[in-house]
C-alpha cells in the first residue's frame, strides 16, 4: 500500500509521457511533464517561500491545471492543500483563510476580487498567487500579504521529488 500522496505522484511520474494526464483548453501534460512541474511548484513554494511540512496552502480557483499543480506540489512537501469553495462568499472565504491558517493562497482573478480589499482580515496570509490576473490588477489591496502572478512558481519544473518524511497520518488536505 502507498504511505502518502506523494507515492501516487512518483507512480504517476513512472508512466511518462506517453500518455497524456492532463487537457485543460489548448494545454496538454503528459504525467512526468505534469509531475516535474508539480515538483517545481513546491520547490518554489519551499525555497522561495518558506513552505514546509504542516503549512497550509489554500486554493480559490476554478478548475485547472494550476489547481491541479498546486495540489500536489503541496501534499508531496507535506504541508496541507486547503481547498476553498469557489461559491462561497468573502465572509466565508475569510473564514477558512483563518480557520486553516493559511499562509499562502492561489486564487483566479474571478474569486480573488471577492476578498481582495479584505485582505487585511487575514493576518497569517503572506503570499497570494494569482493564477489569470497581476499584482498590478489588485493595486490597493489592504494587509500584509504579497501578491505574485502564479507564473513565478513554475519557472523550474523539476522531476526529482522531494525528499521531506511524510508520515501516513500526516494531514494532507482541508476541504470546507
Amino acid at each position: 500500500r502507498m504511505r502518502s500522496l506523494r507515492e501516487v505522484q512518483d507512480a504517476a511520474a513512472q508512466r511518462g509521457d506517453e500518455a497524456t494526464f492532463l487537457v485543460y483548453g489548448d494545454r496538454r501534460y503528459g504525467f512526468a511533464e505534469f509531475v516535474a512541474a508539480a515538483n517545481g511548484v513546491g520547490r518554489a513554494l519551499a525555497e522561495r517561500f518558506g513552505i514546509g511540512h504542516g503549512d497550509r496552502v489554500a486554493v480559490l480557483s476554478q478548475n485547472n491545471p494550476e489547481w491541479c499543480l498546486t495540489f500536489w506540489a503541496t501534499v508531496a512537501r507535506g504541508a496541507v492543500l486547503v481547498g476553498l469553495n469557489g461559491w462561497w462568499k468573502a465572509d466565508e472565504i475569510l473564514y477558512g483563510l483563518v480557520d486553516s491558517g493559511s499562509t499562502v493562497l492561489v486564487a483566479d482573478r474571478k474569486r480573488f476580487e471577492r476578498i481582495a480589499d479584505r485582505l487585511d482580515e487575514a493576518p497569517d496570509l503572506a503570499h497570494v498567487f494569482l493564477v489569470d490576473a497581476g499584482p498590478d490588477d489588485f493595486p490597493a489591496t489592504p494587509g500584509g500579504a504579497v501578491l505574485h502572478r502564479y507564473d513565478e512558481l513554475t519557472t523550474d519544473p523539476d522531476p526529482a521529488s522531494p525528499t521531506e518524511a511524510i508520515d501516513e497520518d500526516d494531514a494532507a488536505v482541508i476541504f470546507y
